[in-house]
């Protein structure tokens, strides 16, 4: 083994080999949330580079992984857990403390073991603290996550290296990596380059491991055209790998695109998945409509239904259509000269998924059928707090439902961005809290910190007149209730406009357009309210979006323009959450109930477009579906099916055997195990016999062992000895023996073992 490894060849073979696991580590770090520290590398290269050694030598498979996979779970404990720095100083330090023992026993002292100790302590203090946190973190803790690709890491690792040297074949040996790499940069949407190095990699490997036909005596010409052959390799890897990186191979893309139907393997193995279309960072958020012809601003966007009214014939209506605004981003962050988000991680969610385990309180549930009108909006629409969607999406959290701890409310105080969806329709489930004026009064200004550090922090341009009329306004109001209607109808007071000048450079937007300009558009009326409602007091931040639009009657349908982008406002209750306020004057007031009635709220009409589309269930203690874990089950399964057949096609059950040779190799190897004393000079004869008698287990289901022994046993005799050949009706019956005779040996081999 040690002669076989030391070869330019098996040098080169595991250099290319860490190459290529480093470029799969690269993709996973790239594509995966909260591992960018995490130590991979060792892991991998320990996996592949000790399988790759083994795999030279004559160890079993079953030994050579055990050892591999035993010995890599403890380099994942010394890695996750830190502990290989402080290891590797407690070795370094035995000798000294043998001398020191030495020392004290020769003056007949005690020796001093209090560094070491210390150094225990350490190492014990580290192991504990990783796996406590690997017992009550969540799958998102670093830690946890990290530990969770450990494995995979490992066994894929593990695979590459022995299936590299034992097998020498290169393509599926390299497979496993490479489709995962594949599949997490394009699920992601990253960049291709691991992908490319990782393709580079397995073009040199498969050239290096080329078993050429070359004469023995080397000439000009072999040595002149096997130095071409090297550089064509390494330019055809240069360039496959280029390809690689631009167009992504069609096997690993429509595999990729069937698996991205269940986000839920994407949320657990915490892919970060890019959201296509950024966020604006600065600047009124309105500006990316300004400047749009008069044609353009009445082109339908979106075609909202919700089932709150049935179908009719009539254009006119005498009932009261709600008063809906479909949402899509909230800003937190005011400097002000515009509206950009803090920091936001991304999440993906599977079909019919819950954002919300468990909601407590009383919500209006409101079920959205939404049919977008361009192929390249990807946007996701909808009203109130957003809890599942039919089909696959993307949030962004400033504070995601699932970071947070079990004791806090999620739904106060989980902070979204928004969201997005390549689906054209889909539909959607939101909740409106079901608040009355007088509960809004009667809560309490004792917010949670993280709503008063973001939701209250004002920029030093905000001038002091501003301030001051936020003071007046609210002198005379005791609860934030009031205060935020007080607000709210000075605002709608302010005439409205599209026609306004530019913003002039280095001035604050609520000081001009309070006192200078004093007309304008849904902007400036929102970002006024909430600057004088946090420097009342009143925790606030903007949502742009759309109004409702156009309510068409006979398809019972709100059908939402161009012309209908909006933002407004939404001001934080201790205990009850967000609730909407509209400054904007010629926008219908938004209004609640002054008291509670003692009617229960009508129910609302479900609305199912789709006939594939899974009815929520929603019970009075506000508990939601439970995610479909159908398909993971399903994924699982098949994945167990295909690993079954390939086991067994290995032990000799699934194989095709032309000879009873074939049969008889399978029916010694399985026999071994049991007859575990047989000797290389045995007969066949002299085997089976003493194989029949280590199956004398008083086993009902072993008893017709012996009798398929002697008679895939005399077949073989008669095959490679005899000069008459083997039938074809004896090669049928031999072959449906052994596949009886098969289980028997395995049944054995763990009856014996056990």
């Amino acid at each position: 083994m040690i002669k076989k490894f030391f070869t330019l060849r098996s040098i080169l073979t595991l250099v290319f080999l860490l190459i290529g696991m480093s470029a799969f580590l690269l993709g996973i770090k790239t594509g995966v949330r909260n591992v960018s520290e995490a130590a991979f590398f060792p892991i991998a290269a320990w996996a592949a580079g000790f399988s790759y050694i083994l795999g030279l030598g004559a160890s079993s498979t079953r030994r050579a992984w055990t050892t591999v996979i035993l010995t890599g779970l403890f380099v994942i404990f010394m890695e996750a857990a830190r502990i290989r720095a402080p290891l590797l100083e407690l070795v370094r330090s035995i000798p000294m403390l043998e001398l020191d023992i030495l020392r004290a026993l020769l003056k007949k002292e005690m020796p001093n073991l209090s560094e070491v100790q210390g150094q225990f302590a350490h190492l014990a203090k580290l192991a504990e603290n990783y796996l406590s946190q690997l017992v009550t973190e969540k799958t998102s803790h670093p830690i946890v996550r990290e530990t969770l690709w450990d494995i995979p890491i490992l066994f894929i690792a593990a695979w590459s290296g022995w299936w590299t040297s034992r097998r020498n074949q290169i393509l599926t040996a390299m497979l496993p990596s490479l489709a995962l790499n594949g599949y997490i940069l394009y699920y992601t949407n990253k960049e291709m380059f691991p992908l490319q190095i990782a393709v580079f990699a397995l073009i040199m490997l498969m050239g290096i491991n080329q078993k050429w036909s070359l004469t023995r005596q080397e000439d000009e010409n072999i040595r002149k055209a096997r130095n071409e052959t090297y550089s064509a390799i390494l330019l055809l890897s240069l360039g496959l790998a280029v390809i690689a990186g631009l167009t992504p191979s069609i096997s690993i893309k429509s595999v990729a695109q069937r698996v991205v139907g269940n986000e839920g393997l994407g949320k657990v193995l915490g892919l970060d998945r890019k959201i296509a279309n950024g966020y604006a960072v600065s600047g009124l958020p309105r500006q990316h409509l300004l400047g749009l012809s008069p044609a353009n601003s009445q082109a339908i966007l979106f075609i909202v239904k919700t089932g709150e009214l049935a179908p009719t014939d009539k254009q006119i209506i005498t009932e009261q259509v709600p008063n809906h605004r479909w949402r899509w981003l909230l800003y937190d962050v005011y400097d002000g000269a515009g509206w950009f988000t803090s920091a936001a991680g991304n999440e993906t969610h599977s079909a019919n998924q819950p954002l919300f385990s468990t909601i407590n309180g009383a919500y209006q549930v409101i079920h959205q059928q939404v049919e977008k009108a361009l192929i390249q909006d990807n946007r996701l629409y909808w009203t109130g707090t957003l809890t599942s969607v039919n089909q696959p999406f993307e949030s962004s959290w400033r504070t995601s439902p699932e970071s947070l701890p079990v004791s806090q409310n999620a739904l106060l105080t989980s902070d979204m961005l928004g969201s997005l969806t390549d689906s054209q329709v889909y539909s959607a489930d939101s909740i409106i809290p079901l608040v009355t004026a007088d509960q809004l009064r009667d809560s309490s200004q004792n917010y949670p910190p993280e709503i008063r550090t973001r939701y209250l922090s004002l920029p030093d341009t905000v001038t002091e007149r501003v301030l001051l009329l936020a003071e007046e306004l609210t002198a005379d109001r005791s609860n934030p209730y009031d205060k935020a209607k007080a607000i709210e109808s000075y605002m709608r007071t302010y005439p409205y406009t599209l026609n306004v000048p530019p913003f002039p450079a280095g001035r604050e937007i609520a000081d001009y357009f309070l006192f200078d300009l004093k007309t304008g558009y849904c902007d400036y009326y929102a970002t006024s309210m909430i600057v004088l409602a946090r420097a009342a007091g009143l925790p606030a931040r903007l949502v742009i979006g759309y109004a409702s639009g156009a309510y068409d009657a006979i398809n019972a349908e709100y059908v939402v323009r161009e012309a209908d982008a909006h933002s407004w406002v939404e001001i934080y209750f201790a205990g009850i959450g967000w609730v909407e306020f509209e400054p904007t004057a010629g926008q219908p007031l938004l209004s609640l109930p002054e008291t509670s009635s003692d009617e229960e709220p009508a129910s609302i009409i479900p609305f199912v477009l789709q006939a594939e589309r899974r009815t929520s269930v929603y019970t009075k203690s506000g508990h939601y579906p439970k995610p479909n874990y159908l398909p993971a089950m399903l994924g699982s399964g098949f994945i167990l099916f295909i690993s079954s057949l390939w086991l067994l096609r290995t032990q000799g059950l699934l194989r095709v055997h032309p000879s009873i040779e074939s049969i008889y190799v399978y029916i010694y190897y399985h026999g071994k195990q049991i007859h575990k004393e047989a000797a290389q000079h045995e007969t066949p004869i002299i085997f089976s016999q003493r194989l029949k008698r280590k199956l004398e287990l008083n086993h009902k289901w072993l008893e017709p062992a012996p009798a398929e022994i002697d008679l895939l046993t005399r077949l073989y005799i008669q095959e490679t000895y005899s000069a008459h050949p083997i039938t074809k009706n004896e090669r049928e019956q031999a072959i449906k023996v052994w596949q009886k005779l098969f289980w028997r040996l395995l049944y054995a081999r763990f009856i014996v073992h056990t």
